[in-house]
Formats: C-alpha cells, structure tokens, sequence
C-alpha cells in the first residue's frame, strides 16, 4: 500500500518559502513590539504616576497588598555611612620632605645673613625688615624680623645651628596634615634648654613655617578599602503591610514616597531602559518557545493568517487588560475572565495549542504581577481545566460547565495562597472568591459572545451553535434536498451515521463530520435524476444517450454546484471544505473506460482520451474528517450498488474501497494512521452489516414480485425533461 505515513506528509508540508518565513518573522516582531509597548508604557496614567519630590499629596495613599521591596535609598545611604566609618589609610613618612624643607631652610638662612650683613648705608631698618618680611617660606611677623637682625652674631650662629637641629627632629617625626597644627605648637620642646628666650623666639618662629607633613594619605588603598565595605553592605528591604499609609493627604511628597510607589507599581522608575530590555528579552523567549511548539506541532495554524491574527490580537487584549488592573487593583484581576482566551482558542482552533497559550498567558500575567507565584497558578490552573474540557466546536453545555470548572479552580487557588498567609481577613477572602466565581462566569459568558460574534461576522469561524443550527432538517438547503433529490438526501443520512460512528472512534470531530454529511452531496440536486440513488424503478439510466465526456461533466459539476449553493446559502467554510474534498481528485472510472473504449474503436489509442475531463477538481482531503466523509461516501455507495449478502462481503468491499483511495494519494494530505483506517473500517461494518443485511422475502412479497408489469412508468419529473441535468451517482 502506498499510503504515506503521517508524519511523512507533515514534513512534506513542513517547508517555508522565503516570502512565508518574512511573514512569519514580521508577526512575531509586530507581536514582541506591541506587547513590551503594552507592558511598559503607560497609555492612561493615574494622578498617582504624575507626583513628584515636593508635590503635597492629593490623597492618602495606601498599600493595596503587603509587599516587601529592596530600598536603593535605604541601601545607598546605609553604604554612605559604613563607607565614611573606613579611617583615611597613610602611606610611610617620605625622607624627602625632610631633605626638601633642610634645603628650604639653608636658603632661607642663608637670605638672612645676606640681609644682615648687608653694607649699604642706603638700607635703613625699615627696609630690611620689609626685605625679610617679603621671604615666601616663612611667614614672620615685624617683631620677628627686628628680633634676628637686633641678634648678635654669635648668638645668631647658634640660633642657625639650632633651627636646623629642631628643623631635623620635628621632620623624622610622621607629620600628616591633621597633625601639623600640634607639631608647630610643640616646636619649642625641641629646642635645648640652654637658648635663651630671645633666640628661641626667633627659632620658634623660622622653624614653625618651614615644618611640613611629610605622611600622606594612601588614595588608592583608602578608596579600595571603602569600596569594599560598600560592596559589603547588604541590601535594605522595606516591608509594607497591607493597608498601610504610604504618605497622608497634604504630606510632602518625598523621594522615599516615591521610591515606595515606584515598587508598587503606581510610578514608573526614572531609568526605564533596564526595565525596557528586561520586558523585550522575556518577551521574545516567550514568542520564541511559542513560535518553536506551533513549527512542531501546530504547523497549519503558522500557514494560517487569520489563525495567527486571532492568536496575537486576542493574547495583545488580555495582557493589555492584565496590565489595566495590575499590580495595584490585584482583587480586579481575579474577575478578570483570562480563561476565555483558552475556551476560545480551544473551541476554534486546538485544545492542546490552548494549553500552549495558557501557559504563555500566565507566564505574561505573573511578569506584570511582579513574578507573583499566586497569579501563575491561577491562570495556569484555570486555563488547562478549560482545555481539558473544551474541544474543537464545542457545545454549549461544554462551554457553561468549563465557567464552573474555572470557577471551582479559582476558588481552590485562592483558598490555598489565603491558608498560607499569617492573618486571615475574612472580608478580603469573600472579595477574592467572590471575584473567582464572577471569573469563571465572565469566562463563559464572554467566551459564547465572541463566538457568536464571530460566526455571523466571518464564516472562517464555525461554531457548535452553527452546526447545531444546519442539523436542523428543516434547514432550507436540506428541505430542498429532500424535495428535489430524495435518494441523495437518504444517502447523505446514512454517510453521516457512518462518518460521525467513525469519527468517535479515532477522536476525530463526531459532530463536524455528521453536518458535513449532511451537505456533502447538495450540487446533485440542481440534476438529481443523473444520479443513481435518484432514478425512479425501471427507468433506464439518462447516461446511456449522452457522450462519455458530457455524462462525466455532469457527475463532477455536482462539486463544483454544491460549492454554488453553499455560498448562496451561506454555509461556513468548514461544511464547504466537505463539498470540495468528498472526491478529491478522483477519475470517474465508468465514464473513462467508456471513453476509451469508444477511442480503441475509433482506431485512438488511450492517450487520445484527456484524463482531466474526467477527474474531480479536488483539492484531496485536508483534515481527518473530511477523509472520513470520503471513505464513507465511497463505502456506502459500492455497498449499496453491490448489495453483499454477507457481513465477509461488506468487509472486503470497505477494504477495497479504502486501499483503492489510499493508492491513489487521495490520503495523503490528512493526518490518518493506519490504527485510524482500522478502527474506520470496523466502524464502517459495524453499521453497514445492519443496514445492508439480507432479508427474508416472504410468500406474499414473492407472490407481489411475481406479478407482471403491466402499466406504463409515470413521466419523468419537469427537472429531467430539458436541459442536460447533473451528475448522478459515481458510476463507480
């Protein structure tokens, strides 16, 4: 058999041209810049956001939660004061002050003699006390410079000798700056005892300028040493209570107010690029991770425009609600219905890709909840009992039980994060489950609105209430079916029976595949009598006049009809989906062999004969149950044109039909297994052996057989007597 393995077909269908893959990667970038834009920037700031350092507090400003939070202030003022408590660190007295300043006094002496010992009769006293008093190492005062020139000679050599020896002491001391003062006081302990007052006044006053620190601090040790104990302060939290004020009504407004704001998500902080490439790398790991599960598992969904714009618009709608109301109205977000984006999801698209979403969408909410733990589960909890109980065109029972379910996963949530609290505020608790259960109906609710929103604005969305409403027998197209092709009507019931039997089986759309049955065959009414489920007893086939070519474009234009009148109709796409792909691009046999037959007589060869002409416009099956309505159709069609006599019959002619379907590719294009044909053909026999079992004739119905025909066959209905009419049955 040349049936091809699922996941063979899928990777045939897993390659993207260069046009699709810019698609994609424009959807992804249009989706990672619009959700950061939504979680980062304020559309409608509060009063709250707009205060500043100085503003008097419009109103009193409480902690909606507890919340605890790491203070920059706190923490940079802690570290300003360990980092002023380091002591300076000096490095080794430098000898090289001490030789600096000997020098400094040598030429400062030697000046003074030069002053003293001056001859010019022109220099009076006054001018050279303003000579020595101009000298820039020393500072000394009027008295000071009379008292070295009024000294004597040989007391000024001693006193030169003195200033040096006290010059040297004070130097091989460590002199640091803070220190200097005290040394130059104590001067005068280091001059001998032997010098009298007047010379040691002039010592003192030469020696107290010339000393100098000679003991620096070491900058780079003490900055290191600072840094370090800066590093090593740890981090100050705040703690606010719940219910605690903030700042009251008329208070400055204060940085620590606003700093406290600021991590209550109530202002955004003033360096905002951080947050900003926080958001976008969290973001796009998230789009990532998601973009990677819909290549491997959700591949058509990424083919799918509509899909992927559903998907980003509605997920961009929830985050920008959760942002709305987090992480300051905490309480609010508890109602707020995020499970309605997994009902949706799951209703319209995939259960298992809603599971994906939910997981994504509470991973997004927990972000902008501050990496809140409660909120996570929530979300999670909530969305996956949804997806576990809502499945593709899911009825409306399913949907409102799904609102009870959330609302019990709400309430089981709450409950379990209030336990684990210290206090237990009776109030508080009602609020949250209150808003839970109002949750879980919002969910619902919401979730039946979009649906019916979306159903009669577009027929890309089929809902259960859609295809409730075309079950009804009473629904035009099917009151015309009845009417004008009753054999086809009756066929088309006993497809459903079959297809919807085996659709339970495998897990396929029971539902889906009942309503496509329905609607499959609806082109052959427009030319019922063309058809062999539609021709009266006795009447010869309409076929039997008309050239191969013409009766093999009737049979196919029942296709190319019912995809006519289920537009006029306004039949979804899904049902039509079943129209064009019940034949795939099968040849209608009888009519070909016809043709060639007539060719070989005419001296053609087959070659001569266009196979187009005689094949269905397809496409071939896509999905699972449109495969099933084609095995089904086709089944129940040779069974009934065979008429088996036994349950061995009916079973070899099903094997045939869906071994002929699998070699000619018309599979291919589905998800089918091989343990899916085989549960298909089991479900088949099981409903074929009873309606086409044997019956016991008995002696009144052989007596009834037995009487001759002796009327003529009533006129053919006004549709047959004109123009050329539609495709019967397939001939097959």
């Amino acid at each position: 058999m040349s049936l091809r393995p699922a996941w063979r077909a899928s990777r045939a269908n897993r390659t993207f041209s260069k046009r699709e893959i810019l698609k994609l990667l424009a959807f992804a970038a249009a989706f990672i810049a619009a959700a950061v834009t939504i979680l980062e920037i304020q559309l409608f700031p509060s009063a709250l956001s707009q205060l500043k350092v100085g503003d008097i507090a419009p109103q009193d400003i409480i902690a909606p939660n507890s919340i605890s939070y790491q203070s920059e202030l706190a923490t940079e003022a802690k570290r300003d004061l360990e980092e002023n408590r380091v002591p300076l660190y000096y490095s080794r007295p430098n000898p090289e002050a001490a030789r600096t300043q000997r020098a400094v006094a040598d030429s400062v002496l030697s000046f003074l003699d030069a002053v003293r010992a001056d001859p010019d009769p022109t220099l009076s006293a006054d001018g050279k006390l303003d000579w020595i008093q101009q000298i820039e190492a020393i500072s000394l005062s009027r008295q000071d410079a009379a008292a070295i020139l009024n000294l004597p000679e040989s007391p000024w050599l001693d006193a030169k000798q003195e200033i040096r020896s006290v010059l040297d002491s004070a130097m091989r001391q460590e002199i640091r700056d803070s220190q200097l003062i005290s040394v130059r006081r104590r001067l005068n302990l280091l001059i001998s005892s032997d010098v009298p007052d007047a010379e040691a006044a002039v010592i003192t006053a030469i020696v107290e300028d010339l000393v100098q620190p000679n003991t620096f601090v070491d900058e780079e040790k003490t900055a290191e040493e600072r840094q370090a104990v800066r590093d090593a302060v740890e981090p100050v939290f705040r703690t606010l209570e719940k219910g605690e004020v903030v700042v009251r009504t008329g208070e400055r407004v204060s940085r620590e107010t606003i700093e406290t704001l600021q991590a209550m998500g109530l202002q955004e902080p003033e360096t905002r690029w951080q947050s900003y490439a926080s958001t976008f790398m969290y973001i796009t790991l998230l789009t990532v991770l998601l973009s990677v599960y819909l290549v491997k598992f959700q591949l058509p969904v990424l083919k799918d425009n509509r899909k992927l714009i559903f998907l980003s618009v509605t997920m961009l709608v929830f985050t920008a609600a959760a942002r709305a109301v987090l992480p300051n109205q905490e309480i609010l977000f508890y109602a707020l219905p995020t499970a309605a984006l997994t009902m949706m999801v799951a209703a319209l698209i995939d259960s298992q890709l809603a599971l994906m979403i939910t997981l994504t969408m509470g991973l997004i909410v927990s972000y902008v909840g501050g990496g809140s733990l409660e909120l996570l589960i929530y979300v999670i909890f909530g969305g996956f009992i949804v997806a576990l109980n809502v499945g593709k065109l899911a009825p409306l029972n399913s949907l409102l039980w799904a609102g009870v379910y959330v609302a019990i996963s709400n309430t089981i949530v709450i409950l379990m994060f209030r336990f684990l609290e210290n206090s237990l505020d009776l109030f508080d608790l009602l609020t949250r489950l209150g808003s839970g259960w109002l949750n879980g109906v919002l969910s619902a609710g919401l979730t039946l609105l979009l649906l019916f929103i979306l159903g009669n604005l577009t027929d890309t969305v089929t809902t259960y209430i859609q295809l409730l409403e075309l079950s009804r027998p009473t629904h035009p197209l099917l009151s015309d079916l009845l009417r004008r092709a009753p054999g086809t009507y009756h066929h088309s019931l006993l497809v459903g029976n079959l297809a919807e039997n085996a659709a339970e089986r495998i897990g396929a759309n029971a539902f889906l595949c009942r309503i496509g049955a329905y609607y499959h065959d609806v082109g052959k009414m427009l030319r019922p009598y063309f058809f062999t489920e539609n021709t009266p007893p006795g009447l010869l086939s309409l076929h039997n006049n008309l050239e191969p070519e013409v009766s093999a474009k009737i049979i196919t234009s029942h296709v190319t009809d019912g995809l006519e009148l289920a537009k006029k109709y306004r039949l979804p796409s899904v049902i039509r989906a079943f129209i064009a792909e019940h034949h795939g691009t099968e040849m209608v046999r009888y009519f070909y062999h016809k043709a060639v037959k007539a060719a070989e007589a005419a001296g053609k060869d087959e070659m001569s004969v266009d196979k187009l002409s005689f094949t269905y416009p397809g496409p071939i099956p896509q999905s699972k149950e449109t495969a099933i309505l084609m095995l089904a159709d086709a089944s129940e069609a040779t069974v009934r044109s065979v008429e088996p006599q036994s349950s061995e019959e009916i079973d070899r002619i099903i094997r045939r039909t869906i071994d002929n379907r699998m070699k000619s590719g018309q599979l291919d294009a589905c998800d089918l297994t091989m343990h899916d044909l085989e549960q298909i053909r089991l479900a088949f026999i099981d409903v074929l052996q009873g309606v086409s079992h044997p019956r016991v004739k008995y002696p009144e119905q052989i007596n009834e057989t037995a009487i001759p025909d002796t009327g003529p066959l009533p006129p053919l209905p006004l549709a047959i007597q004109g123009a050329l009419p539609a495709p019967a049955n397939d001939e097959r």
